[in-house]
């Protein structure tokens, strides 16, 4: 059971994390927030202010329940966020360590989503998502004149305020990506996965993230596309996938589609 030691809490309002983070690949900040109370939780006027204070891609607000799975919000300064995967994976780390909780599986349950994250070493969890359904979008006049290079494959989720998801040829044709910002927001609701597969190294694939209708062009570390890539691509069952996302700071995780669902591997640092 975990401790709530709300006079430390309040000492110690908000946490930072870094997650997905490798090497040179330095990851996302996410900030953890503790609600003392279910009041202060559906505050979302209240959290947005601590968000923009904060002002990091990702605050994650939990209320801590004892007998049921725990629940969570995200909020970037721009609004409030659908799903935020490194910002779980944050949340986690703070319950399993500085509450000292004796469980190494952690249960939490948003407004449309809920989700396992499990703890396997130090630092190390694996956090497990649903797979998503794709449909194939056929690539309209417009869409081929925001690009600035030629997309291949493009699929998409049902809800309008969704994913697109798109191939490029390589690793290179990826760092060069570009689009006219002001004309996608003005076509779609939908965030953008741009990704293509490692010519060398066939358990590698590499992939950025746009969502400009949300405040920030890219996003530098973004756990939401890790069942995006495994569906896109078909991977195989029972099989672990390097995934290297190649934003300015860099991130990485891995991947493996198990029976429904994704497993995301991933290492998450208190900064120093």
């Amino acid at each position: 059971m975990l401790k709530t030691h709300f006079e430390d809490i309040q000492k110690n309002e908000v946490f930072v994390r870094q997650v997905f983070c490798s090497g040179r690949y330095r990851g996302g900040a996410a900030h953890v927030k503790l609600c003392a109370n279910l009041a202060e939780f559906t505050d979302g006027g209240y959290l947005q202010s601590v968000a923009i204070r904060n002002g990091v891609a990702a605050t994650a607000f939990i209320f801590v329940q004892s007998d049921g799975p725990h629940l969570i919000r995200w909020f970037s300064p721009h609004g409030e966020i659908q799903f935020c995967g490194h910002g779980t994976l944050a949340a986690a780390d703070v319950l399993i360590t500085f509450l000292n909780s004796s469980q190494e599986t952690l249960n939490f349950q948003s407004a449309s989503h809920s989700i396992c994250v499990k703890r396997t070493a130090l630092s190390k969890y694996i956090m497990f998502l649903p797979q998503p359904e794709l449909r194939i979008s056929s690539l309209t006049h417009d869409m081929r004149n925001i690009f600035e290079q030629e997309v291949r494959n493009l699929k998409q989720t049902k809800p309008e305020n969704g994913y697109f998801v798109a191939q490029l040829p390589n690793k290179d044709s990826l760092l060069k990506f570009d689009f006219a910002v002001d004309k996608y927001c003005q076509t779609t609701r939908r965030a953008l996965v741009v990704t293509a597969l490692d010519d060398n190294h066939s358990h590698t694939l590499y992939f950025r993230y746009f969502a400009p209708q949300y405040g920030v062009k890219e996003d530098s570390a973004t756990g939401s596309a890790a069942p995006l890539l495994a569906v896109y691509w078909q991977l195989p069952s029972h099989q672990v996938f390097d995934c290297f996302q190649l934003s300015s700071r860099g991130a990485f995780y891995q991947i493996s589609r198990e029976s429904n669902q994704v497993c995301v591997f991933a290492c998450v640092q208190t900064p120093s």
